[in-house]
């Protein structure tokens, strides 16, 4: 019998520097598991086909042009989703999976479940932004964020098949304030490899936090300054090692305003790195300190706690759900208490080995095993209800 052919829409893929986003990273690991039962085809930019190729080694790669790419991020999903939308459709596929509710993605979705209505669309979508005023960073592509998901999630609601979500807080919102509906969502987590981790070697820094994501201002990196200040204030020997793909100008920035507090000897920004030296530094780390002002579930948390690494973040809702109170948080911009909470911890190495086994214990649940085989059912399940639905209406 022939596999099902699905398109794995990336489209969106874009990062300044290097790494990739958490959505990017569930997709591999669940269709590195699940990817045998399909025939697969990938939708995406020439960065995220060389991201991606290793963890997805047999799938075929459709890559947008790269000139697409030379204008910037608007300019580039403009154009990539135009082009898409046309190639797309002279595929034939069952499913449509879209890694993102990004416009990139959804457009292009859109346009060929139009045109093929027999085949499945599913769609993630992973959080939701914030008010455009209220989220960190430049507060006109904040606005056009805002008002591109929203576009979006009405395109979704009218033509998806199943929603994928990672927590119940989002899910409650989709059905309540999108009213999208109940029985098409279905909730499945980001997973972590407790065996990979296990296996890093590592000895421990004394003072030593870190910070490890993408450097955009969503991920609360201009907060670093300020808490950092106040932790050394504390401690004169605290040392705070920043990992993560970022622009040259955000990096520039970022390190002016260290500078500026007298701080250059208390941090290294050290950009993008592979994982085996981002994960070696991270496990040699006291603490990891996470100001991200939003998040869907916060796979950086899940990898620290997998090294053994508590974790001090702001008061996001979804960390009660999803790390079941292992996260020590302070209330979203009180930057002083963030720093406190750093500063007390590191003076107190009970509490720190109280709080690393506290974390590995809530992440052990999330294997990316069993998280792959859930988005199977998912994906039947969606199958399988849109059968019935034809049955029905003949």
């Amino acid at each position: 019998m022939e596999k099902p052919k699905i398109a794995l829409l990336l489209n969106s893929f874009w990062v300044s520097g290097a790494g990739m986003s958490g959505g990017d990273q569930r997709l591999i690991k669940i269709f590195n598991r699940i990817g045998k039962n399909f025939q697969v085809d990938v939708w995406t930019s020439t960065d995220g086909k060389k991201s991606m190729a290793s963890g997805l080694p047999s799938a075929n790669f459709i890559v947008a042009p790269k000139k697409f790419d030379r204008f910037g991020i608007f300019p580039a999903y403009f154009w990539r989703s135009r082009w898409v939308k046309r190639e797309i459709v002279k595929k034939n596929y069952d499913i449509i999976y879209c890694g993102s509710d990004f416009i990139t993605e959804v457009l292009p979705a859109t346009k060929y479940k139009s045109k093929n209505p027999s085949a499945i669309w599913v769609q993630c979508i992973f959080h939701l932004y914030p008010n455009w005023r209220k989220r960190p960073g430049n507060k006109i592509i904040n606005f056009f964020a805002g008002v591109s998901q929203n576009r979006c999630l009405k395109l979704i609601q009218r033509r998806a098949d199943k929603i994928v979500n990672i927590n119940y807080q989002v899910r409650e919102e989709l059905i309540h304030k999108y009213h999208l509906e109940k029985n098409k969502i279905g909730v499945n987590p980001c997973g972590i490899d407790m065996k990979y981790f296990e296996k890093i070697k590592a000895k421990k820094n004394k003072n030593q936090a870190c910070f490890l994501a993408r450097l955009v201002p969503s991920k609360g990196i201009f907060d670093l300054p300020e808490i950092w200040r106040e932790v050394v204030a504390k401690n004169s020997d605290a040392k705070l090692k920043i990992i993560g793909g970022g622009s040259q100008a955000i990096k520039d920035q970022l390190r002016k305003e260290f500078e500026n507090l007298g701080l250059k000897k208390n941090i290294e920004i050290l950009g993008f790195l592979p994982d085996e030296v981002a994960y070696k530094i991270l496990k040699s780390s006291e603490l990891f300190i996470f100001p991200s002002h939003e998040e869907g579930f916060g796979i950086a948390i899940a990898e620290a706690f997998a090294a053994g690494v508590p974790v001090v973040a702001w008061n996001l809702p979804v960390y009660a759900e999803v790390f079941a109170g292992a996260v020590v948080t302070a209330g979203i911009g009180e930057r002083k208490n963030f720093a406190e909470k750093i500063s007390s911890l590191l003076k107190n190495q009970k509490s720190l080995a109280k709080l690393a086994s506290r974390g590995r214990s809530v992440v052990k649940k999330y294997s990316w095993q069993a998280i792959a085989a859930e988005e199977m059912k998912i994906i039947s399940n969606a199958k399988l209800q849109m059968s019935n639905e034809r049955i029905k209406s003949k």
